[in-house]
């Protein structure tokens, strides 16, 4: 796969010209100012690029010959007492079909003797010792490329993303037929991470949000440390890592199996605004009019059940859906969570409420994943203020808001890949309240 991955990344290079990329793989990063070794995950676009999931490799791709030259680090009697086995140069010629092999301490002497007119970089650390042997250096290039290589997946990629999102859905079932009144937040969290380690999902790929109440309001909570209380909903966002290829899906339950007739109501809504996305997503639509089209879905999901009131057109003009729905509908998925490619050159977020913190500006292509993840919260901080506005308080029921300022947020979220005419949903967890309900009795 990373040979054609390459390949993919040398079509869209100029050969008119000695150039070079050169990529410097993770290293071992430890906490603070100790000797504790955060467990290693390699640098994704390396990662992409080689398949090596070890650390202090380099590699450097010959542009004008398309060779591939691989950068692996010298390997000691003291290294092999704390870390392992070395292994020989025969093992990574064999697992990673290089051209050639260098050692990290040839790299500066690789670069004197060729002497390239430039070398493709991604950050500014790895450029320093081009400058010094006086090296043109370009920062801009190769990131462009390979943020729009990885934002088409492969066959392979695929299979590992339908792979990941396996493993995270049987997990979020598990955690839906666990859950139970009187739980802390990190007691579920202990569940969910239990399924994925017994099923080799060693990496999380990112922290997961396990809100209960009012801290399902708070869009990136990660203390997971209150208890759950009869009543309340759950809001789980976690996903899981299979080689690299990251699963990111999120469930709102309630704690106690059922939902309230006014959870029910706006996790309806929300509903309606995943499932009408999905339907809708397919090769030349653009995110942000899907986007649109969810705050639309809120917004008038609200005023039928009496939170929202006026007409659905002027709300929509006064941005009255961003209170409610602050952040963005979706980002790319790949080899990280919120993945590479959701706004290329020259394209700049929307400056607009809740259109802004758009992660993703892209007319959808086949071999695109992306998440689908419409929200509903009630978010002091963001109503408080608006119950003042002059133009926004004429829409409101503050009556009615003030009584879901504990109430939190509901959010669903789904990974789906774009097909030729339409598109292929990764995640397998209920969302319907229906088997929800049924599923959690």
């Amino acid at each position: 796969m990373q040979s054609a991955n390459r390949k993919k990344l040398f079509s869209l290079f100029e050969k008119d010209k000695r150039a070079y990329i050169y990529l410097k793989g993770g290293t071992v990063l430890h906490r603070y100012n100790t000797d504790f070794e955060y467990p290693f995950r390699q640098e994704s676009n390396f990662l992409y690029l080689t398949g090596v999931d070890e650390p202090d490799f380099h590699l450097i791709l010959d542009i004008q010959e398309e060779k591939y030259n691989l950068v692996i680090p010298r390997r000691d009697a003291k290294y092999a007492v704390w870390h392992g086995y070395v292994k020989p140069e025969n093992f990574y010629y064999e697992q990673f079909k290089p051209d050639r092999i260098l050692y990290n301490d040839q790299i500066e002497s690789f670069f004197a003797r060729r002497k390239p007119e430039i070398v493709y970089c991604i950050n500014q650390s790895d450029t320093q010792l081009l400058t010094n042997l006086g090296i043109k250096t370009d920062l801009e290039a190769l990131r462009e490329a390979l943020a729009y290589t990885r934002s088409i997946k492969n066959d392979t990629e695929l299979d590992y993303l339908r792979n990941a999102s396996q493993i995270a859905s049987e997990a979020h079932i598990a955690c839906m037929k666990a859950i139970k009144p009187g739980m802390m937040e990190y007691e579920v969290k202990a569940v969910y991470d239990y399924e994925n380690t017994k099923r080799g999902a060693l990496h999380a790929p990112y922290n997961g949000i396990h809100a209960g109440g009012a801290s399902a309001a708070i869009l990136h909570y990660t203390e997971n440390n209150r208890q759950l209380a009869d009543g309340a909903l759950y809001l789980i966002d976690a996903g899981a890592e299979y080689k690299g290829y990251a699963a990111d899906i999120t469930r709102t339950y309630p704690v106690n199996g059922t939902y309230s007739p006014l959870q029910a109501d706006i996790y309806d809504i929300a509903l309606q605004a995943l499932n009408e996305n999905i339907l809708a997503a397919r090769p030349g639509v653009k995110m942000e009019d899907l986007h649109l089209h969810a705050c639309r879905v809120v917004v008038e999901g609200l005023k039928n059940i009496g939170i929202l009131r006026g007409n659905v057109d002027d709300m929509m003009e006064q941005n009255i859906f961003a209170l409610f729905f602050p952040h963005g509908l979706g980002h790319f998925l790949g080899l990280d969570t919120h993945d590479v490619g959701g706004y290329l050159k020259g394209v700049d977020p929307i400056d607009r409420p809740g259109l802004r913190f758009l992660r993703a500006r892209r007319t959808l292509e086949k071999g695109m994943v992306v998440t689908i993840e419409p929200g509903i919260y009630f978010i002091p901080a963001l109503l408080k203020p608006a119950f003042e506005d002059q133009f926004k308080k004429n829409f409101l029921n503050i009556n009615a808001l003030k009584s879901l300022m504990d109430f939190g947020g509901i959010r669903i979220e789904d990974n789906i890949a774009i097909t030729d005419e339409g598109n292929e949903n990764l995640t397998h967890v209920p969302k319907s309240r229906v088997e929800i309900e049924s599923l959690m009795k």
